[in-house]
């Protein structure tokens, strides 16, 4: 019996392999759902290393968050069929779970490539930039007056927020029409909009042009002070503006806790 022993890991040894604590393995024996291969008559566990693949795959189905009573319940009535089924079942929740972790990726990457660009804007200058065609996902026409009603308008920013952000496309940004910057009409904007990488997606297009490209910083009741220093700029530069400037928050109450802080892009075509 000792020298067969030699082939077989103490409880502590095959812990180590599996990476696990021993009271791991004890509490799996005590409910039946993976016991030693053999047990002495003084009570000591030995595990053979043909039991380790079995252990690994309780572990991989733990880890996705299915319950020990449920892994008892299939390991005790297995078969490859069932194992195949389990199988594609997981693929499909894994695949869920990649999904949204790429997801979250994405925005904390977008995060930080924002957050750089508003810790590093000059307010003072406006510049101009050709910048390249760019396709987005835009919302429907928002409601005349929707802006004032601060409730209905963030439910349209939600519901529009959650039907386009994924790995493919940027943050929710507001379009805000010629007409209403020249008649100072700065809270009404026009649509929402997010840039996308994946064209089948898009619905339209921010077009290759001149921009003017102006930082507003401070709350965003303030900008208006922007806005008209942006037009005084375009007058003394004989510039016109395009159909369309598009607003994108670079710092907002996600990275700074006072209004003052915060720091909104604003780009415009002009020509």
């Amino acid at each position: 019996m000792t020298e067969d022993l030699d082939h077989y890991f103490t409880t502590g040894e095959f812990a180590k392999l599996c990476r696990v604590n021993k009271r791991t393995l004890f509490h799996y024996d005590d409910i039946g759902l993976f016991q030693p291969a053999i047990t002495d008559k003084n009570g000591y566990r030995y595990y053979s290393y043909r039991q380790f693949d079995v252990f690994l795959i309780i572990s991989v189905l733990k880890e996705l968050n299915v319950p020990l009573k449920q892994i008892k319940e299939y390991m005790d009535k297995r078969t490859p069929a069932q194992w195949l089924d389990l199988s594609r079942q997981k693929i499909a929740e894994v695949n869920h779970e990649i999904e949204k972790l790429n997801q979250i990726k994405h925005f904390l990457e977008e995060t930080i490539v924002f957050t750089n660009k508003g810790m590093t804007a000059d307010f003072e200058e406006i510049t101009i930039e050709e910048q390249a065609q760019e396709h987005l996902i835009r919302s429907k026409l928002l409601k005349e007056g929707n802006a004032k009603d601060y409730i209905k308008w963030m439910l349209e920013f939600i519901n529009f927020e959650n039907r386009t952000l994924s790995k493919d496309t940027s943050f929710v940004g507001t379009m805000l029409g010629k007409e209403n910057i020249t008649n100072g009409n700065y809270f009404d904007n026009s649509y929402f909009y997010v840039k996308t990488s994946d064209i089948s997606c898009s619905n339209a297009l921010k077009p290759k042009s001149l921009y003017a490209v102006v930082y507003h910083h401070g709350s965003y009741e303030s900008i208006g002070n922007t806005y008209k220093k942006l037009i005084d700029y375009c007058i003394t530069n004989h510039l016109q503006l395009g159909d369309f400037s598009y607003e994108e928050s670079l710092l907002d109450n996600v990275a700074a806790k006072n209004e003052d802080d915060y720091v909104m892009r604003i780009t415009i075509a002009v020509k």
